[in-house]
């Protein structure tokens, strides 16, 4: 679940979102090309301007989803188990009394597979079947394309090891910006209809 904020030219407007919800608002962001990125804690801020047929004017536009409980501090353990369930068909099964993830042929043990579970990370069904959340996958999104060292006469540094160069370290900025919301959209656009269904599924 989220917290969705919606800037309109009435102020904002709050309310909550599920995943499947924020699916659509993302998809629908994508179709319209608007600006999209995936946020550090989960969510993703989706920016666009609209135009006044009538007057010309231009006015900003947002809508901002947070989740509920954040993911940050998704260290390379953490990270590491995530990647390993999202490679699919992953199980929330009971061994010797024990309520563990089996992932890849991997049992995640009962502490990390508690954990993951207690953080909102993971999601189960009522086949026992196991899927990163929504916000999982976007925090791991973030986490993949955040700024990386400093920024020294217009460079500036992904953390996937690209490099921009540029005359001031905002137009350098704004050049990774323009990035990260290439790989959300890239990200969006390669959701399967199985994860879609599985969050529809779970509302």
């Amino acid at each position: 679940m989220f917290h969705e904020t919606v800037t309109h030219a009435g102020g904002d407007t709050r309310g909550t979102a599920s995943e499947s919800h924020a699916l659509m608002l993302m998809r629908r962001a994508l179709n319209r090309g608007y600006a999209m990125e995936a946020t550090p804690e989960g969510g993703a801020v989706i920016r666009w301007t609209r135009i006044d047929l009538t007057t010309r004017a231009h006015a900003d536009r947002s809508i901002l989803l947070v989740p509920e409980l954040p993911v940050d501090g998704l260290d390379d353990s953490v990270r590491a188990l995530l990647d390993l369930i999202d490679l699919g068909d992953a199980t929330y099964d009971c061994h010797a009394d024990r309520r563990v993830i089996t992932a890849a042929g991997t049992e995640i043990p009962p502490g990390d597979t508690a954990r993951l579970r207690a953080r909102h990370l993971v999601r189960v069904d009522r086949h026992n079947r196991v899927r990163l959340t929504m916000s999982a996958r976007l925090g791991l999104l973030a986490h993949g394309h955040r700024q990386a060292g400093g920024k020294t006469d217009g460079f500036a540094m992904c953390s996937c090891g690209l490099t921009t160069h540029a005359p001031d370290g905002q137009t350098a900025d704004a050049k990774l910006r323009g990035h990260r919301q290439t790989m959300t959209a890239r990200f969006i656009d390669s959701i399967s209809a199985t994860y879609a269904a599985a969050l529809t599924a779970s509302r």
